[in-house]
């Protein structure tokens, strides 16, 4: 059985993966425990009343499969299960564990191994060092790490899968606005610009982000990225120019002050690359709500998106 089959007052049996469990208390004090749950496909929250998880069978954590016994409720018009057993994965179960992670599309070792071939084209040396140290220092994490906590790209290997598609929208930018464009600027602050989040995430080898590091949540991805940035270009003797626009494109890729950005783009590599970012996340989240979106209708209302409901047109 998928999320995506659940029936609303179904009582159910079903296998899920734990993407993210919490203990809180309800209004009256009683505790309660919600948990994020993923088929591989989709999540679901689901809530067990009256629990903590100090009751839980011991193993029951973030990134561990679970048998659940619930009833599917609708919620704001929205699925839910409302827990009633649960117990862990044995081997007698049968499961297959990979059909259960939520992963990016393409192999984490195929992008690394297309990102550095481009990396490799360039003919500014210094660009050419930093980038691939940058590269090869983070290479354990960057095969796995998903690029946020819940968003966009927020799969195993969703960090790599995001540079990526960024990389490859601009290469053809370079060549389209190739005036006043440094191509290796550009394609190495697209690879570096949330290098940081390495620092900032917590995240197992299964791609799923438990919180945020104390350093991730005292300083972000921006400040990290740009301590590691400086950190490499000291070690490699880096130019002082190119340390620089590479620092300027990681502390403006958001664009704006109010979005977490400390400086606004001030140069054409640092504007494009800034657009670049928000064309993929806000893409990536198109087209994760429109698979569950039959053709002629709206989805739900996107808080990512500005509160929108997207339309899937009836062409």
């Amino acid at each position: 059985m998928k999320i995506k089959d659940l029936i609303s007052n179904n009582n159910i049996i079903v296998f899920l993966l734990v993407r993210n469990m919490e203990e809180s208390i309800d209004r009256n004090n009683n505790p309660y425990i919600k948990f994020s749950l993923s088929d591989g496909r989709d999540d679901i929250d689901a809530f067990m009343w009256g629990a903590k998880k100090e009751n839980l069978e011991p193993g029951i954590e973030t990134g561990k499969i679970i048998k659940v016994k619930a009833t599917v409720k609708n919620q704001r018009n929205r699925l839910q299960l409302i827990i009633q057993k649960i117990r862990l994965s044995v081997p007698d179960d049968d499961i297959d564990e990979g059909s259960f992670i939520k992963k990016a599309p393409v192999s984490s070792e195929d992008m690394l191994r297309s990102i550095l071939d481009e990396v490799n084209k360039f003919q500014n040396i210094d660009l050419k060092k930093l980038v691939i140290k940058l590269l090869d220092d983070n290479k354990d994490k960057l095969l796995y790490y998903p690029a946020a906590k819940t968003v966009h790209h927020a799969v195993k290997g969703g960090l790599l899968y995001h540079i990526y598609r960024m990389l490859k929208n601009g290469i053809n930018m370079a060549e389209i606005y190739n005036e006043y464009v440094n191509r290796d600027l550009l394609l190495s602050g697209i690879i570096i610009h949330d290098i940081g989040k390495i620092n900032e995430i917590e995240s197992n080898n299964l791609g799923i982000a438990d919180d945020y590091s104390k350093e991730g949540k005292l300083l972000g991805h921006i400040v990290q990225g740009t301590i590691m940035l400086h950190d490499v270009a000291k070690e490699l003797n880096i130019s002082d120019e190119v340390e620089l626009l590479l620092k300027h494109m990681i502390v403006s890729h958001h664009g704006l002050e109010e979005n977490g950005s400390p400086k606004k783009p001030m140069i054409l590599e640092a504007e494009l690359l800034h657009h670049l970012d928000e064309i993929d996340a806000n893409v990536y989240q198109f087209q994760d709500t429109l698979r569950d979106v039959s053709k002629g209708e709206f989805s739900e209302r996107q808080f990512f998106l500005g509160n929108i409901q997207i339309y899937r047109n009836n062409l």
